[in-house]
């Protein structure tokens, strides 16, 4: 009796390690999996925000050439569609009722050029890596790396290394003044804070979740 009842506690005892365990390790994957998701307004800076991507032919250092050509030739075109847009959805509207216009010139400029590409242009969402834009002022503004809003423009196959900016708010032409733009695209002070480069507060408290878990195990 005495090593029956004995049993049943080991058998207990392992079921509750065993539920422990179970719940530890789901509480380390949603923190893992909170620590890069936006926070304290971060989503605005994906959801708000549209990039340019310019995709040359191939990296030959002709097709390379005519993609900055192209790029110099339709992007006062591209951002004359939404600069007196306010708000993404208005951006992105213009831009996909001008995006076979955009196409036909730039096969046009191609054609000029002694070449034969086709020209595709979509509007949809792309992964993009961190970027960084430097104002007038010398300060730097942080665009997260992550799935963003993205006008495409395929030369050709599409195969060469690539050329992206900031479409919306305008910050690919010279001279934009970043934290102006993104005040005029609807950003709040707080908004702006977060994309200028220092953010070391903000990592801190995104990642104290894991530290505490951490001293769990210790």
């Amino acid at each position: 009796m005495k090593k029956f009842l004995n049993s049943i506690k080991s058998v207990n005892s392992n079921k509750i390690i065993n539920i422990i365990a179970a719940v530890c390790a789901c509480v380390l994957i949603i923190s893992c999996f909170c620590a890069f998701m936006p926070i304290n307004g971060e989503q605005k800076i994906y959801s708000d925000i549209i990039r340019l991507h310019i995709l040359a032919n191939s990296d030959s250092e002709e097709d390379q050439n005519l993609k900055l050509e192209v790029r110099d030739y339709i992007l006062g075109d591209i951002a004359n569609l939404t600069k007196d847009s306010t708000n993404v959805s208005d951006a992105a509207e213009k831009i996909q009722a001008g995006i076979k216009d955009i196409e036909n010139k730039i096969e046009d400029f191609i054609i000029q050029k002694g070449y034969n590409y086709n020209v595709t242009a979509t509007l949809s969402k792309e992964i993009y890596p961190e970027k960084t834009y430097t104002d007038e002022n010398g300060e730097d503004f942080l665009f997260p790396s992550g799935e963003y809003n993205s006008l495409r423009i395929f030369i050709g196959a599409g195969k060469g290394k690539n050329w992206w900016c900031v479409l919306f708010p305008p910050l690919c032409l010279a001279g934009s003044k970043v934290e102006d733009e993104l005040g005029v695209a609807g950003y709040t002070n707080d908004q702006i804070q977060i994309l200028k480069k220092d953010k070391s507060s903000k990592y801190v408290i995104r990642f104290k979740i894991l530290e505490v878990i951490e001293g769990l195990f210790k």
